[in-house]
């Protein structure tokens, strides 16, 4: 196949590649070298997008980032390595991971996530459910201090029959936390 006709082909497929969602450099690049593209043409059709706006590593972190966060409820760490997989350099997953949590309360979407868990949690010893709440938060990708706060919270209430009583908005200031009646998304 003459070059002119396999940069065109390499174009069209890119870019069905992009109506579905936006891509990272990396899974554009992968892609292409799996349809058997020489390197040159993906260079040349990597450009062509970059150069287009069509690809947008910075778009694409936060993009890909707030579905995560909304969709899947997971933490800093969790969405930190996935983005790494996606090929996003680490600065770049550093501003979005702070616009993003500056946005989404990470120890608010651990007790949306720990409440859930929770209320298919059957186990009547409290060290097991502790242990297994913890567990699931750190796959989650919650940091060790969040979970442990979270877990604390939450054990306690789940001991006094009190689990909507757990505030789904926590005031970064507040010592304790006080019990009120809320709704939770628990998505």
């Amino acid at each position: 196949m003459p070059i002119k006709d396999e940069s065109k082909k390499a174009h069209r497929l890119a870019i069905k590649y992009l109506v579905y969602r936006d891509r990272s450099r990396k899974e554009m690049t992968c892609y292409l070298s799996e349809k058997g593209f020489s390197s040159e043409i993906v260079d040349g059709v990597l450009s062509f997008l970059i150069e287009n706006n069509y690809i947008n590593d910075e778009r694409f972190a936060m993009q890909f980032g707030k579905s995560r966060i909304e969709n899947k409820k997971i933490g800093k760490i969790l969405l930190k390595q996935e983005l790494k997989i996606k090929g996003i350099e680490s600065q770049t997953i550093e501003n979005s991971l702070y616009l993003l949590y500056k946005e989404y309360n990470e120890k608010e979407i651990a007790i949306a996530c720990a409440k859930k868990k929770l209320s298919v949690c059957s186990s009547s010893s409290t060290e097991k459910v502790m242990a297994r709440l913890a567990r699931f938060l750190q796959r989650k990708g919650f940091p060790s201090e969040i979970v442990y706060e979270v877990v604390t919270l939450l054990i306690q209430r789940v001991s006094n029959n009190d689990l909507s009583s757990v505030p789904s908005s926590l005031n970064k200031d507040a010592k304790e936390f006080y019990p009120f009646k809320t709704s939770i998304d628990q998505g």
